[in-house]
């Protein structure tokens, strides 16, 4: 088989775009159904550090607003030093952040 031309992995939006969903949907899905506070801890540091990444890209693309919603959720979502909220604040949280995610990373968005 004949590699294609310019053989790369794709585009990096597209990249992350699986990620991205994969992420929402588990966060949405921790809003309706009780995690256990290891998941619930593993869930903070992996929205965490797609949030740090994605800020990354959106500061190098020059795009504030996105930059602003990834690094609130970078802080916020911080496992190193949690915040105190109860588990329904929390569940808004990830359900907020999960349909961002979901809505930022649909086809044809940028």
């Amino acid at each position: 088989m004949a590699r294609a031309k310019g053989g790369g992995g794709g585009e990096p939006d597209e990249l992350r775009r699986w990620p991205a969903w994969a992420l929402a949907i588990l966060a949405v899905g921790s809003a309706f159904a009780p995690f256990t506070r290891e998941l619930t801890h593993g869930l903070h540091w992996a929205l965490t550090l797609f949030a740090i990444l994605e800020a990354g890209v959106a500061i190098g693309k020059g795009d504030r607003t996105r930059f602003l919603v990834y690094a609130a959720a970078a802080i916020v979502m911080n496992p190193l030093r949690p915040f105190s909220f109860p588990v329904q604040v929390w569940r808004l949280l990830h359900a907020g952040f999960g349909a961002w995610l979901a809505a930022d990373h649909l086809p044809g968005r940028r």
